[in-house]
């Protein structure tokens, strides 16, 4: 029989301060209804009184699993109840691809400046800076721990995290000499290592090329969480990387065939070892726990192996807790979209296979003017036009975003916001129907993190 869980509304006095979550909802409804009440901020599951109250608050343990997978569960170990879990994501993959964009914007914002006063101090980076992914990353995880002290008196802050040793990770029986002397160690680029190990060949065809016609190509592209280690990196010709292979496939084959050798990747051994070593000065006092111990603890309470779980452990939770039902999947999503030009391409009949697709696909696979190569032409299989390509200019900022809360005062039904279509004119919900942004009243923005409840 599956354990009875409990939903709660969470609590803030008048003065801002938590108090305890309360699990009387038809008392929440009561409070708002005649005004004692009022929702918290941009929050529809927290209320804040406006008359004084009486703040008698228990002591309540937050337990982090940390990692890129965020797991969070506040638990009080005296009255044995959880009262919150979550999971939280923070898609790094556009990464890179979101930097360049947005570095092509302001560089188009200067040029178009008359005159434009001389910046130097601004190029030097900062002491003990990070790469920005994992600056992004923990940033973001300090804001989803700080954001439960907002509406949960926690008095306790349990993390599982530990410093990594990357080098020992990848050969166990390292020497404290072999530290500096890597598998590169002795090359002036990684491009001379990879001449030498793959023998100038390209990894493609297998024949060899000269220096000057050989590039390095990740097997995992960089947005996607590739690395720069030398085991996601081939040597591919002039010829061979070019736009088709990347589109048509022939380069994620070539992935896929040499996956056993991308299994080394140390980016989440790396995360943990700079949060070990900066949650100290977002958090004076906490307490740091290891994986081992939550794993012996999980298998003896039967627990099913989750980072929620892992959290709801983590905090003292044992399998005699009461469960709660507020469980939330948090998503991070971009703010704001900087494109305001989109390209749609056009769509031909391939005469392969009689199947409609983009003019991308079915690209001469020319990358350099300046070089005459035997590409491979897949323009030769383009027959009909099926579709003309086309620009869309985005003209105005629209309030409501994607995912928004709102209430439809017509249907007086809440529904949620797909997207703002014919110039602002009408918004669509993601049950297909749409109406007039004049009987729409948003209840709930989104600000770049998608929450839906598990």
């Amino acid at each position: 029989m599956p354990q009875k869980k409990v939903e709660y509304i969470y609590v803030v006095d008048s003065k801002g301060e938590p108090v305890m979550p309360t699990s009387r909802l038809g008392m929440v409804r009561r409070w708002l209804k005649s005004g004692q009440a009022i929702w918290y901020g941009n929050s529809r599951k927290t209320i804040q009184f406006v008359r004084p109250i009486t703040t008698n608050t228990q002591e309540l343990t937050l337990g982090v699993d940390a990692g890129f997978h965020l797991g969070l569960s506040v638990v009080s170990v005296d009255n044995q109840r959880e009262y919150y879990a979550s999971e939280s994501v923070r898609d790094s993959k556009r990464e890179k691809e979101k930097l360049e964009h947005r570095r092509d914007l302001r560089r188009g914002r200067r040029n178009r400046l008359r005159h434009r006063k001389k910046r130097f101090k601004n190029r030097k980076r900062q002491k003990k800076s990070l790469a920005p992914s994992v600056q992004h990353l923990l940033d973001f995880t300090i804001r989803e721990i700080k954001r439960l002290y907002e509406f949960l008196p926690i008095s306790k802050l349990v993390v599982e995290v530990a410093p990594f040793d990357n080098q020992k990770l990848a050969n166990p029986n390292i020497k404290p000499w072999e530290y500096t002397q890597g598998r590169m160690h002795g090359f002036k680029s990684v491009k001379d290592y990879l001449l030498a190990r793959d023998g100038y060949r390209d990894a493609l065809d297998g024949k060899v090329y000269p220096a000057s016609q050989l590039r390095v190509h990740h097997l995992v592209q960089r947005k996607d969480g590739g690395t720069n280690q030398p085991d996601n990196l081939v040597l591919l010709s002039d010829v061979n990387h070019n736009q088709a292979n990347h589109v048509d496939g022939t380069l994620a084959k070539l992935a896929a065939e040499r996956q056993t050798d991308l299994n080394t990747n140390y980016r989440g051994a790396y995360f943990m070892s700079v949060l070990a070593k900066r949650l100290p000065t977002y958090f004076a006092n906490y307490i740091q726990t290891q994986g081992y111990i939550t794993a012996n603890l999980r298998t003896l309470y039967g627990i099913e192996k989750s980072h929620r779980n892992d959290a709801f452990i983590i905090a003292g939770g044992t399998d005699t807790c009461l469960r709660t039902s507020n469980i939330y999947s948090r998503t991070k999503v971009a703010n704001n979209n900087r494109v305001l030009q989109k390209f749609y391409d056009a769509r031909y009949i391939d005469s392969r296979d009689g199947k409609i697709k983009p003019g991308k696909k079915l690209s001469s696979g020319r990358t350099k003017r300046s070089r005459e190569l035997d590409y491979k032409n897949q323009r030769i299989y383009r027959q009909e036009k099926v579709t003309k390509g086309r620009v869309s200019i985005r003209r105005n900022h629209y309030q409501l975003r994607p995912h928004d809360i709102v209430l439809n005062t017509k249907t007086n039904r809440i529904e949620t916001v797909r997207s703002v279509v014919n110039r602002g004119e009408s918004v669509v919900f993601q049950t297909g129907k749409s109406t007039k942004p004049t009987n729409v009243r948003c209840l709930h923005h989104i600000n770049g993190l998608r929450e839906e409840k598990m």
